[in-house]
């Protein structure tokens, strides 16, 4: 591939940079500074841009060369003399030319995109599917990831719901808890309160043994009533304690419970931004990569076997737009207003067809070296060979010394001597082969000026038409005999 351009890496101090690649003029070579183009440079000498300014530090640099082909590099007119810089000049410009559109394009192999591709609201269709983070998505791609990442939201909102009724029932179980507590406590100060009372009790029975030994043997029996009264409440107290003991425990298990519902809510949560997050980063990078392809298929419009009338959208043509004719089997380009062709199938040394007159070359190389050494004549046999003709006002506007054509006007032939135009051929005539006389008009009906430094005879009398003017230069003389 034929080089078109040239990249460096800014360093903040260096402000000339080397280009490789040939061009027709300095007004092709372009450049940019981190993919915005820049004119803030100069061309000190044929190989070499210098910016005004040093590109900052790690600046991506892209020297590159954009052929214009808005028109051709040389213009021919009809019946001019054909130059071999002229007809390089022509076929470098579209050489050029073809070698940016190479460069430029993505081909159905891959290539590497130098700068944005606007792809002008358009859609870009069959991508594959990603695997790495700067791939392109497909809309069934991130359709995928939005269901997978909804299926989690939806297990997290459940998980939640589920750590939620979870630390309902434990507020509730430690709700239950703390009321056992309560009424253990309660039932340990009635033991308590039993026990005190049988204590009373059971002194008064002895104070009633000490008084009769009759009460006494009762009094004995009751107070082993009491003490066993008693001991059943110490027992009854320590069941509640335990019970209150297993009802905090059963509580602090509850709220630890809770707080991990609350965690696992929060992560949920997480989660489901995160998911959001990745599916609109998905939808704006399918978005970008559409516009991109659209944008680029609205200048290569692809294969077709006739020249298109509009772009793959049904817009307009714009100058620049591509397409390979699969009927002639070449690239065409439209210029804004016509399709040409792109380059020449193959090289000039290759194409042959078949020669005529005087030339002996049988393929475009050779009969261009020919034309160029001037090894071509023009010969009409007993025929006749056609001059460019017209009006005195359609001459050339910037012609050659050498150039020929017919007059409408005056009704003769004339070429240009490098300054000016003048007759060419007519001559004496006289009757057979003898050439004695002169013949001319005896009137005068177009405007006409002398020769610098030339004389002129005319044999009156003569006619000047209105409107008409003859003018005869300083140093020139014009008789009338």
């Amino acid at each position: 591939m034929a080089t078109t351009q040239n990249t460096y890496t800014g360093d903040g101090s260096t402000t000339n940079y080397s280009f490789t690649f040939e061009y027709l003029g300095q007004e092709d070579i372009k450049a940019s500074i981190d993919g915005a183009v820049t004119t803030a440079f100069t061309i000190p000498n044929a190989t070499t841009v210098a910016f005004n300014t040093a590109p900052a530090s790690g600046a991506s640099i892209i020297i590159f060369r954009d052929t214009a082909n808005d028109t051709t590099a040389a213009t021919f007119f009809a019946g001019s003399a054909i130059k071999a810089q002229d007809l390089n000049a022509n076929f470098d410009q579209v050489l050029y030319v073809s070698q940016e559109t190479e460069n430029n394009a993505l081909s159905a192999l891959g290539g590497t995109m130098v700068g944005q591709l606007n792809m002008s609201n358009q859609k870009i269709i069959n991508v594959g599917t990603p695997t790495a983070a700067t791939d392109a998505s497909t809309r069934g791609y991130v359709d995928g990831l939005i269901t997978t990442h909804q299926a989690q939201v939806d297990a997290a909102a459940a998980s939640a719901a589920a750590a939620a009724t979870s630390e309902t029932n434990a507020g509730t179980s430690e709700t239950n808890a703390a009321s056992s507590a309560t009424t253990s406590s309660t039932q340990a100060s009635n033991s308590a309160t039993s026990a005190t009372a049988s204590a009373t009790s059971a002194t008064a029975s002895a104070n009633s043994a000490t008084a009769s030994a009759t009460s006494a043997t009762a009094s004995a029996g009751s107070a082993t009533t009491a003490s066993t009264q008693a001991t059943n409440a110490a027992a009854s107290a320590t069941a509640a304690a335990i019970q209150a003991t297993n009802s905090s425990n059963s509580a602090s298990a509850s709220a630890t419970s809770a707080s991990q519902a609350a965690n696992s809510e929060s992560n949920a949560a997480t989660s489901a931004t995160n998911s959001s997050n990745s599916a609109t980063a998905a939808a704006s990078s399918a978005a970008s990569a559409l516009a991109a392809f659209d944008n680029f298929d609205d200048t290569y419009l692809g294969a077709k076997a006739s020249d298109p009338t509009t772009d793959n959208d049904g817009d307009a043509l714009t100058a620049g737009d591509l397409y390979f004719n699969t009927t002639s089997d070449v690239m065409r380009l439209y210029t804004g207003s016509a399709w040409v062709t792109a380059y020449v199938p193959g090289e000039a040394i290759n194409i042959s067809f078949t020669a005529a007159g005087n030339l002996s070359g049988t393929n475009v190389q050779t009969a261009i070296q020919e034309l160029d050494t001037e090894k071509v004549q023009i010969t009409a046999s007993t025929a006749s060979a056609q001059l460019p003709a017209g009006t005195q006002a359609q001459r050339d506007a910037s012609p050659s010394a050498g150039f020929i054509r017919f007059n409408t006007d005056v009704g003769q032939f004339e070429g240009y001597t490098g300054s000016s135009w003048s007759s060419v051929g007519g001559g004496a005539t006289g009757g057979g082969s003898d050439t004695w006389a002169v013949e001319h008009d005896n009137t005068i009906t177009q405007s006409y000026t002398i020769g610098t430094g030339k004389n002129v005879v005319s044999a009156g009398p003569l006619t000047v038409n209105s409107g008409a003017i003859v003018t005869v230069p300083s140093g020139s003389n014009w008789v009338i005999v």
